[in-house]
């Protein structure tokens, strides 16, 4: 089981490497990552830091993965591994443009209440990304899809895949997921496509009575909340 574990013990030695991996001493002091902005995992002796923001002096912002490796002695004593902390630039994310925010579907659809809210970027491997959508605070009742998460990345490495393919979907305008829970006839563990156009998110339902389909069998559009 994963666990958060503080990094601040450790902080000079990493903000040293950042130090020379600029090649100019000068910027230690004045490069700052940003750790409480990162994503950070413990897993046995290892603690990682995803995509952790360093802005620079001219202001510029460059995202690094930190890996450190730890040894213990007898007593307990935490010491850096050799070859520790590693750090690599992160990979470019995949968003598909999609935008996090409130979202409200038409006057004409959910009673004039239906409302959304997307969540995103969640970080995945290779800068695949993960988005959910869940109803908002106000929302019709019967607003749907009540909750979703779908995957921005390469379609090979999709906890989605197997699906899209059995199904004989091959479109590359969605982002596939699932909806977390069920509403009416958009049932939970339904495959869905997700798109979005500008301002204005598409749901596209791909599952009729738990049998996946090649073409859509549902929809739903909302719209950015300015």
């Amino acid at each position: 089981m994963r666990k958060r574990i503080p990094l601040s013990p450790f902080l000079p030695s990493v903000v040293y490497v950042f130090g020379a991996l600029t090649g100019a001493a000068s910027l230690q002091a004045q490069s700052q990552p940003l750790f409480q902005n990162a994503t950070l995992t413990g897993s046995g002796n290892a603690v990682n830091a995803t995509r952790v923001p360093v802005v620079t002096p001219s202001g510029s912002i460059v995202y690094v993965d930190v890996s450190l490796q730890f040894n213990a002695d007898a007593t307990g004593n935490l010491t850096l591994a050799s070859g520790s902390p590693q750090i690599s630039l992160s990979a470019s994310i995949v968003s598909s443009s999609f935008k996090a925010g409130t979202y409200i579907a038409s006057s004409n659809k959910l009673n004039g209440s239906g409302i959304i809210v997307v969540s995103g970027p969640g970080i995945a491997d290779g800068g695949a990304t993960v988005w959910t959508s869940v109803a908002g605070v106000g929302a019709f009742q019967e607003t749907y899809p009540v909750n979703v998460t779908w995957y921005v990345g390469p379609m090979a490495n999709s906890p989605y895949a197997a699906r899209v393919k059995a199904a004989g979907l091959t479109s590359t305008v969605y982002s596939y997921g699932v909806i977390g829970a069920q509403y009416d006839i958009w049932a939970t563990n339904d495959l869905v496509g997700v798109s979005q156009t500008g301002n204005a998110i598409t749901f596209t339902r791909f599952t009729n009575n738990g049998k996946d389909m090649p073409s859509p069998v549902d929809q739903i559009t909302f719209n950015l909340k300015p």
